[in-house]
């Protein structure tokens, strides 16, 4: 698709990684997790999900990039005591965008 036809915003490339998440303690409200993530830019855009079961009350805020090769996740604590998340993978569906930065506005 052209970005005739939509104006701004198109996802020029999709792609699913995964990286390893260490056991990780929660002992507040939330805490952030960084990723080395190859060929991540950081104009990308992150969804990222656990590929299993999250410990209860502990779930996932946001992704995103701050910098090329690396991906920040925020886990959050809703239990009210300390948490760990148990380790496992974390997937990551990472979009490159066109006409980036994405604008504030359509026209």
């Amino acid at each position: 698709m052209s970005k005739t036809t939509i104006t701004r915003g198109n996802i020029l490339d999709g792609t699913m990684v995964q990286a390893s998440l260490p056991s990780t303690t929660i002992s507040g409200t939330s805490t952030e997790v960084t990723f080395s993530v190859p060929g991540v830019s950081s104009t990308d855009m992150i969804i990222a999900t656990f590929d299993g079961s999250l410990v209860t009350g502990i779930s996932i805020g946001n992704a995103y990039t701050t910098a090329d090769n690396q991906v920040k996740v925020r886990l959050i604590n809703s239990t009210g005591s300390s948490a760990t998340q148990t380790a496992g993978t974390m997937l990551f569906y990472v979009m490159s965008c066109e006409d980036q930065p994405i604008p504030t506005s359509v026209i």
